[in-house]
């Protein structure tokens, strides 16, 4: 990890040496003249990381001497933020402008003479620092000469981004479905849950028990969709607790997962009453997926309630701990056997093998020794498969089986021997990306964009523009994908990215080992001792921190100021910011800020600041001297009254997120000189406000972006939707329209998007005709998302649009074939590659228009063949679907909701004639 740090400060330092002789020649001590020094013996020292951080993992003073490393090159980074601001003062001072006035000429002078005697010395001071870091290293250097000289890393040795990563990047993903040694589980565990309860009003509950690492949950999956499609159970739910035990939060996802909506309840006894009501006379099956605490109190209050459910019903619990299971009454206790050496070689085998490789039988037999050595744990097969896959000679099988890993008998390897193994396959960025990871919670889904972020604002990703950051981000995530260390994984339909992932607790678990002296998570409640944790995390580098605002914890966070990352939930004491030195990353959302101090402007290495969810009305001045500050996040800040006038000050802004500009919201013009912004998230024009032609040179956004345009129907409202040019901004992939108001047509064509738009949305358009751009510039739409217009544009053209959603049409009486694009004679295709069709709340739609006999006799028109699902939610006035239409589609799924007419015919005529034997069909009344 001490590579990363050391690579980043030797990249920012290169260019500074390359013009020292320029700049600073004259002064006595001069910055770049210690750091060419301080360059040279980085160098030395990273020749030396490869062994010493092998040897670190068993040696504790190995361990200590790469963190003083660590500590030195954290400090020479801060260092080099001070210099870059000083010299962008100095270029600010002597590019004033001039000064007409005889007496401001001379106070100016005066005032400028002051700033350069100030400048000297504060260059002065910079640069006894990084003497100081020099003669540190001196030391360290010297220190591994007398005591552990480390051999140095060999030229064919070095990490690279070779064509073996790429390759790595290309290989498909684990199939996660794939399960070995568990089928005589499942059918225990369905019999307990079919089997009739003898603990008279007690709920039934059944647990799983086992070490981490050992597949509880992946069983307790198993059974639960071994009764999904089984009705013995009226109701089905799962929820995954997770420590800590969040009595509150598990009885609304109860409700949720129930009534499909979030209770807008915050008293736990009204939400009681609720899950009372709710599961009265039913039988359901819940699973509590990971319960930690002991917690009786928090547990007794959700277990009376869920007993008044029909009997029959049955909790599932899985957990590490059995004394959880004796605590929350479990009838049956299922402990979970380890796998044999023969299952855990056939899943680790099914992973490795999945492509053919050479001398096939002696890697099995070097395989089986392996699987040996997994302790009979699931993801320790399923992680060294994942290893192996990768790995095509016997000798590379052999280096894995004889590593001096398996050697360790240090209590905390028991279960990690197995994922050092595939950690120590990762470059050194990879592996400071991945132990990053365990400053997030246990279970939490993470946002890949969100990470990407924060490990650009640390450093870790090395390249010249944001874009190319980005990309090495991406890759990085794809890596420790296919490498197992993330699972749970979600990808956008139309890019392919991943956009978010989980960690397994066992991956969390070694993350925060590879990390313990630095990274912490600490939840304060108000009966935890607050000095014990002070003690703990007194030297960490990046702290989670969740504090109800019962306890007294300034004095914790005050004794905290090495942090680099602070991510703070719920309350934030008043006097905290000034205290952050350091901090990259400061997340506060959700903190209930009503105003943000100004403060906030002292944190000068800040490049990451989230202050979503939060009742802030207006942002303090001092915001825009943050420099280098990268990503703002101010999504779901309702109250925020405009965004700060100078925001053209932060040249380094690339991600502006504000997901909903309200009515009071107000965008200053500067934000036209953030050339390099990749994301902006929402632009709103206005009336003697933002004009669309502030994003004429916005030409480097990416991806999503929504538009909310008021009135907008004068020539000079053409002439800024022209000068918007948003045809050229050719990173927009997902373009969303929120109109307010009449646009006139002729702004509507000078609006047209990106050729190779994928997504476009258009809510509240109330004119009669869309722009023809439409159906004839966009060719690459995939999907589009009509909602409370009062019309429909003719999609059926749309050579590779796939979904098609329509929401709210409330002047929508008849649905006829304006929406197919078909004109003129002759055979025509109308939605060629259509999937999806969805159409939710249309109440006043009373008819769609069917083909005609002799259209479908003559076969002359063909009209979404590709059809394999229709939604109709909410439409209660439509009388019939067009049969001859959907005849001739293979629809594979048919949804019709809350639609009673559709559902009375449906019921009435024993079902549709027009639908396959194979299509699913639900059909929903309230």
């Amino acid at each position: 990890m001490a590579e990363t740090i050391i690579n980043m400060v030797v990249q920012r330092l290169a260019p500074i040496i390359a013009r020292r002789m320029r700049d600073e020649v004259n002064l006595v001590l001069n910055p770049a003249k210690e750091a060419g020094s301080l360059v040279s013996k980085l160098k030395m020292i990273q020749q030396l990381l490869d062994d010493a951080e092998r040897k670190g993992v068993t040696d504790p003073q190995v361990k200590a001497w790469l963190g003083k490393i660590e500590d030195a090159a954290y400090e020479m980074d801060d260092a080099l933020d001070e210099w870059e601001m000083k010299k962008i003062h100095e270029l600010q001072m002597e590019g004033s402008e001039d000064v007409s006035d005889c007496w401001e000429k001379v106070s100016s002078f005066i005032q400028s003479l002051c700033l350069y005697f100030e400048h000297v010395v504060d260059r002065r001071r910079i640069a006894l620092k990084i003497k100081k870091l020099n003669g540190r290293l001196e030391s360290i250097a010297k220190e591994n000469e007398d005591e552990f000289k480390f051999l140095p890393k060999l030229s064919g040795e070095k990490n690279q981004d070779s064509q073996d990563f790429k390759r790595v990047l290309e290989t498909s993903y684990v199939d996660k479905s794939k399960v070995k040694g568990r089928d005589d589980d499942q059918k225990i565990l369905v019999s307990k849950l079919l089997s009739e309860s003898k603990q008279g009003n007690d709920i039934h509950i059944i647990s799983i028990v086992g070490t981490g690492g050992l597949g509880k949950t992946t069983l307790a999956k198993l059974v639960y969709n071994d009764f999904k499609e089984n009705q013995y159970f009226q109701q089905k739910i799962w929820i995954c607790v997770s420590d800590p035990f969040d009595e509150i939060r598990i009885a609304k996802a109860i409700l949720e997962s129930i009534n499909k909506t979030s209770p807008n309840l915050t008293e736990f006894q009204a939400l009681l009453q609720c899950i009372e009501t709710t599961v009265s006379g039913k039988r359901f099956l819940l699973v509590l997926d990971d319960v930690w605490k002991h917690d009786h109190k928090k547990w007794e209050p959700l277990k009376i309630c869920l007993s008044k459910g029909a009997p029959g019903s049955k909790i599932l619990v899985t957990t590490r701990n059995e004394s959880v299971a004796k605590m929350m009454g479990s009838v049956d206790t299922h402990l979970l056997r380890l796998l044999s050496d023969s299952e855990c070689f056939a899943l680790l085998s099914q992973i490795a093998f999945e492509e053919q490789k050479e001398h096939h039988n002696i890697l099995e037999a070097i395989g089986r020794e392996i699987a040996q050595k997994c302790g009979g744990l699931p993801l320790a097969a399923k992680t060294l498969g994942s290893l192996l896959r990768l790995k095509d000679t016997v000798q590379e099988w052999n280096i894995v089986l004889n590593s001096e890993i398996w050697q360790m008998e240090i209590a905390e390897f028991e279960i990690f021997p197995h994922l050092y193994l595939s950690y120590n396959e990762l470059l050194p960025a990879v592996k400071r990306c991945f132990s990053y990871c365990a400053i997030f919670p246990k279970d939490l889904e993470i946002n890949v964009n969100t990470l990407i972020r924060m490990w650009m604002a640390q450093g870790f990703l090395s390249g010249e523009t944001a874009e190319k950051m980005e990309l090495k981000g991406r890759e990085y995530i794809q890596d420790l994908a296919v490498r197992s260390f993330f699972q749970d994984i979600e990808e956008d339909d139309l890019s392919g990215h991943i956009i978010s992932c989980k960690m397994h607790d066992i991956i969390h678990d070694f993350a925060q080992f590879l990390t313990k002296s630095e990274c912490f998570i600490v939840d304060i409640t108000d009966d935890e001792d607050i000095t014990a944790k002070e003690v703990f995390c007194r030297n960490a580098r990046h702290l989670s921190w969740e504090d109800h605002g019962r306890a007294s914890s300034p004095v914790l966070i005050c004794s905290v100021e090495k942090l680099r990352s602070f991510l703070c939930a719920k309350y934030l004491p008043s006097h905290v910011l000034g205290t952050l030195k350091s901090v990259r990353v400061l997340n506060l959302s959700d903190c209930s800020l009503q105003e943000l101090s100004p403060e906030i402007g002292k944190l000068i290495h800040l490049r990451y600041l989230d202050l979503s969810d939060n009742p802030i009305r207006e942002l303090p001045r001092t915001l825009c001297d943050l420099y280098y500050l990268q990503t703002l996040n101010l999504n779901l800040c309702d109250n925020l009254s405009k965004l700060p006038e100078e925001i053209y000050k932060l040249i380094n802004l690339r991600q502006l997120l504000v997901s909903n500009l309200r009515g009071a919201t107000s965008i200053p013009q500067g934000l036209e000189k953030l050339t390099g912004l990749r994301t902006l998230s929402c632009f709103k024009t206005e009336r003697g406000g933002s004009k669309l032609g502030w994003l004429k040179n916005l030409n480097q956004l990416q991806w999503h972006m929504k538009i909310i345009i008021d009135n907008l129907n004068e020539e000079s409202d053409v002439i800024e939707a022209q000068n918007a040019a948003l045809k050229n901004k050719n990173g927009i992939r997902s373009l969303e329209f929120v109109f307010r108001g009449d646009v006139g047509m002729d702004v509507m064509e000078a609006l047209q998007p990106p050729p190779n738009l994928l997504r476009l949305i258009f809510y509240g358009y109330v004119g009669i005709e869309f722009p023809g751009w439409i159906t004839t510039s966009l060719n690459n739409l995939k999907f589009v998302l009509i909602e409370k217009c009062s019309s429909l544009p003719p999609l059926g053209n749309l050579e590779f649009l796939e979904e098609l959603s329509i929401w709210w049409m409330e002047n929508m009486k008849y649905l006829g074939r304006e929406l197919l694009g078909l004109t003129g004679d002759g055979r025509a295709i109308a939605f060629p590659k259509l999937k999806s069709l969805q159409f939710f709340y249309c109440e006043e739609w009373t008819e769609w228009e069917d083909i005609t006999e002799e259209e479908e006799e003559e076969d002359v028109v063909s009209i979404m063949p590709c059809l394999q699902k229709l939604v109709v939610f909410s439409c209660q006035n439509l009388k019939a679907l067009p049969h001859r239409l959907l005849r001739r589609t293979p629809l594979e799924e048919l949804d019709i909701a809350h639609s009673h007419l559709l559902i009375e015919q449906f019921k009435s005529r024993g079902g549709y004639e027009f639908l396959s034997p194979t299509c699913q069909v639900e059909i929903r009344s309230y």
